[in-house]
């Protein structure tokens, strides 16, 4: 928890913003589990999510909600297995649900495959982005969110994904966290800008690294981010302070496709640590 703890204070006045309680904080009760398993039908398929409920979220009192979104071929499921957000959220008190993708193809080292994933080509008419829609809906009647602390973070197609959802959605999502991809080709004009921490691999040969220094000097132009507000964070990471204090931090170290320990402790301190203004 040093890295929390380390980085605190350089979020502090974004953390400032009020309490937005969901419908759901009117409930008296509400269901925890570490796996709870979920089905919404949406625009008439049904859509799989799992959720994790720590003790520490009570009723009547407004969390935080994570969305984590898996990699292309991976599943809800799986990402819920290994992921060190639930120690996180048991330790702090947030509500993480971990969506599960439907089948999309992609092209990976110049092949055409075909697994569960999210729809990355588009924002207008993706069927992943109504799920996500209805996904929220559905969670705020149900349980105390604080919506102004929404977030999404994913990994590879997922972290794809959820830059997309920073696109289109920005005024519900409050930040964004990317592990291993970056932004879609995709007409980019959020209503805010996006605090957004990105997080690539020199070594990766799935997604290049080249293609995240791209998306992070875009994400610079989408969030009005002046040259001279760039600044260290730690030996592998740059930070920018951007529109309306909207901070994009860029952080570039050696390995391979994959999720680095260290990024899940990074990911929530940068997240949780940004609201709605």
């Amino acid at each position: 928890m040093r890295l929390i703890a380390a980085t605190l204070l350089l979020f502090a006045a974004s953390a400032d913003a009020g309490v937005l309680p969901s419908a759901g904080c009117a409930n008296a009760e509400i269901a925890h589990g570490r796996r709870l398993e979920q089905t919404l039908t949406v625009d008439g398929a049904p859509r799989q999510v799992i959720l994790d409920v720590p003790d520490a979220v009570q009723a009547k009192t407004p969390v935080p909600l994570l969305l984590d979104f898996h990699g292309f071929g991976h599943s809800g499921a799986g990402v819920w297995q290994v992921s060190g957000f639930k120690q996180l959220a048991a330790e702090q008190g947030f509500i993480t649900a971990y969506p599960e993708g439907l089948p999309v193809t992609l092209t990976i080292r110049g092949e055409p495959r075909t697994g569960p994933g999210w729809k990355i080509d588009a924002i207008d008419g993706n069927r992943d982005v109504a799920f996500v829609t209805a996904l929220l809906d559905d969670l705020e009647r149900r349980y105390c969110i604080d919506r102004s602390r929404l977030y999404s973070t994913g990994f590879s197609n997922g972290a794809f994904f959820s830059q997309l959802l920073a696109c289109a959605q920005s005024a519900r999502i409050a930040a964004v966290a990317a592990i291993s991809g970056t932004l879609p080709r995709i007409e980019c004009h959020p209503s805010r800008a996006v605090p957004i921490l990105m997080q690539h691999g020199s070594e990766d040969d799935v997604v290049p690294v080249a293609w995240a220094r791209a998306a992070r000097d875009a994400w610079l132009t989408i969030d009005g981010c002046p040259a001279d507000t760039k600044a260290a964070d730690g030996p592998s990471c740059e930070r920018w302070t951007c529109r309306a204090g909207a901070m994009v931090e860029y952080c570039e170290e050696a390995y391979a496709h994959t999720w680095p320990a260290p990024a899940t402790e990074r990911v929530w301190t940068f997240l949780s640590h940004n609201s709605l203004p």
